[in-house]
């Protein structure tokens, strides 16, 4: 499958949900449909419109075997740290998992040094605490933990 190919699927998918977004949005009492509605009406036109460009040009290369093969290990990683991620916050908290997950994150993919990577951790600590001190933010529960 091509980029071109998966721009076209996820445009089409962005589209149907700026459409059902909008269906939607009538539903809604008359002050509370305005803004859900315009945006999701200029949405479906923008995508729309450039579903229709994208299309129109996919139609004119005539050259189908010289675009390269989308990748699909990379994301697929990645993919795998955002889960991991997510299962390790709820089994041992976020401010842990949080840790785990950037030295780890910035030491295998992100290739930094081990100081540059504590420092880089250390300030997003902060940036969470500070954050959840002032928006009195409930942070998942660990299962292992309890806390």
């Amino acid at each position: 499958m091509t980029k071109q190919t998966l721009n076209v699927i996820f445009t089409i998918c962005i589209f149907i949900v700026f459409v059902w977004a909008a269906v939607t949005a009538l539903a809604f009492s008359r002050l509370a449909q305005f803004f859900p509605l315009y945006v999701s009406i200029a949405g479906s036109l923008v995508s729309g419109i450039y579903l229709v460009k994208e299309v129109a040009k996919i139609m004119k290369q005539k050259e189908k075997d010289s675009h390269p093969k989308v990748l699909i290990v990379k994301p697929i990683i990645y993919i795998g740290w955002i889960v991991g991620y997510v299962i390790t916050i709820s089994l041992v908290g976020l401010f842990v998992a949080s840790t785990i997950y950037l030295i780890a994150f910035l030491l295998i993919e992100s290739k930094f040094t081990f100081v540059k990577a504590l420092y880089s951790t250390g300030i997003a600590l902060v940036i969470i605490t500070v954050l959840s001190n002032l928006l009195n933010i409930a942070w998942p529960q660990s299962v292992l933990l309890g806390l």
